[in-house]
Formats: C-alpha cells, structure tokens, sequence
C-alpha cells in the first residue's frame, strides 16, 4: 500500500511538471524536456528500427507509453521505413492528449489518457518515459519503472522496446535516472524473459532495451 502511494505522488508530480512544462514551452521537443529534437529523434530510430529488426515489413502495431505531444507519429509519418506500423499514443497527462489531439484532429481514438494500451498490441515502446523523476531513491524508481512495464507487458503480444540513459550504478542526478545496463538486463530476463540491449546511437549514455517473453 505504501509503494502504490508513492508511485501515485510521483505520478502527480510528473503530471505538474509537464504541464507547467507545456504550457511554457509549447509542442516541442523543449515542452517534455528533451535537450533537442535531434535526440529525440534519435531515440524514436533506435526503438523503431528494433521493431522493423523483428517484424520486417509486416503491418505491426505498437502503443507509445508517454506519448506525450505526439512527436513519435509525426517521425513514423515523415518516413517510409516505418509505414507498417501501426500507431496509437497513450499518456497518464491529459494536457498532452489534449495537445495530440489538437495537432491530429483527423486521428481520431489514436490518443488516449492512460498507463497501458487500450487493446492488445504487437509491441509497447517508451521513449524517455523513465527519464524524468520526482524521487530520489534509484531503487525505488527502478520498481515504478517495472510496475509499468509489468502493466504494459500484459497488453502487448511479442514484448517491450524501450531506452534508458545508462551509468555504471544506478543513480539519480538533477532529477535525471541513469539506469545500470547489467542489472536492467538481469532483473528483465528474471521477471519477463530475453532481453537484449544496444546503445543507442548519437545519443551519449542511451541504451535501447528489448524485452521479450519467455517461450
């Protein structure tokens, strides 16, 4: 009970600060907190192209957990290696649906407020979605960060695609989680199954994680 009371105050607090963060800094890749657009992008190629890695150019559908204004459907439209995926956003801060929707009015039910998929999907994705925290315990932050991934696992079909910025230990730093490469994998493959890592390219400190079920 007291671990479900403190991931919901994390929660409120990274709702708050990506509101105010929004409001100040508009729909770019400023507004949730990305140094550039260039590493956002940069992360949305990495975790896509795992996706195209494992299904090829088969229709695939995938759910953005932390959607936020939506900036990864605009990089899957600007670019034909991606046009089998199929995309939906999902985020736990209306403000940002309320942005997504605003951006896309012709995409209707793609956005929805929320912490997992609507529906079954081939693969849930997280860009950055770890990135950002409210605590100041590594340990702690790194069980909320498996409690989602716990609750997405059981909506999406082949598995889990995400990044994270990685140190030697984990830690936190001017409110940024640096994970530790070696014991992500570790605790991945004991509670979910295979898990693979890369580091993302152009991005200093990034690693791209897949995570599978166990067979």
């Amino acid at each position: 009970m007291l671990r479900r009371l403190l991931f919901a105050g994390y929660e409120r607090q990274l709702n708050r600060a990506y509101r105010n963060r929004l409001a100040s800094r508009g729909s770019t890749a400023q507004g949730v907190f990305w140094r550039s657009q260039s590493s956002q992008f940069a992360r949305f190629d990495a975790l896509l192209s795992l996706v195209h890695q494992l299904r090829g150019d088969q229709p695939t559908s995938i759910a953005d957990i932390g959607c936020g204004y939506g900036a990864m459907l605009d990089f899957i439209s600007a670019s034909t290696a991606f046009r089998q995926i199929d995309y939906q956003g999902v985020d736990i801060n209306r403000a940002m649906i309320a942005a997504c929707k605003q951006k896309f009015p012709y995409q209707t039910g793609v956005f929805s407020t929320g912490n997992k998929p609507s529906s079954m999907v081939n693969f849930c994705l997280f860009s950055g979605t770890f990135n950002l925290t409210h605590s100041h315990d590594p340990a702690l932050w790194n069980d909320y960060i498996f409690t989602c991934l716990d609750r997405c696992m059981a909506r999406a079909q082949y598995g889990l695609i995400l990044n994270l910025l990685c140190a030697p230990k984990a830690k936190i730093q001017k409110q940024i989680f640096y994970a530790s490469r070696a014991a992500f994998i570790q605790r991945a493959e004991t509670h979910f199954g295979p898990t693979h890592a890369q580091t993302t390219r152009h991005v200093t400190g990034d690693v791209s994680f897949v995570i599978t079920r166990k067979s």
